[in-house]
């Protein structure tokens, strides 16, 4: 069995909108599109998003470890100045709720979820979710396999 760790394209931050917990966490998401190459799945530590078109087919897939948030999004004048045809698809939040850990190219202590988050918040995927991703746009994605460990 193996996982892939994903490095998603970053097209831009959080917004002055967006919302934390008490405790830190983001409550709500508000990411301002600086600049984008056309990724579908995208991130700005601590959060990931991706296209809606890829949320419906990661729940058609059920795939496990992951939740779908609506949020907000705009773009910066930047943005509008370096694309001032491209229309904006929508996006919702995907929130990782599997865990797994990573030492180097192997992976340990994994939920079992299709979608973790490493104790560094880095995506994790199994092969079953990398194939659904892979099919959509991925171009800028960095993407490294891991093994399973077999000192843990």
């Amino acid at each position: 069995m193996n996982l892939h760790l994903l490095e998603p394209e970053v097209a831009g931050g959080l917004g002055e909108n967006t919302s934390f917990t008490n405790q830190g966490e983001v409550e709500f998401l508000h990411y301002e599109f600086q600049g984008w190459l056309g990724d579908e799945l995208l991130e700005s530590t601590p959060c990931f998003i991706v296209t809606e078109s890829m949320a419906n087919s990661i729940q058609i897939a059920n795939l496990s470890g992951a939740v779908f948030e609506d949020i907000e999004y705009t773009a910066t004048q930047e943005f509008s100045e370096l694309y001032p045809n491209r229309t904006l698809p929508n996006f919702k939040r995907l929130v990782v709720l599997g865990k797994v850990r990573v030492q180097s190219d192997a992976f340990y202590e994994w939920s079992g979820d299709d979608f973790c988050l490493t104790d560094e918040s880095y995506l994790v995927v199994t092969n079953n979710a990398f194939d659904i991703l892979k099919v959509r746009q991925l171009n800028y994605c960095d993407t490294k396999k891991l093994s399973a460990s077999e000192s843990y």
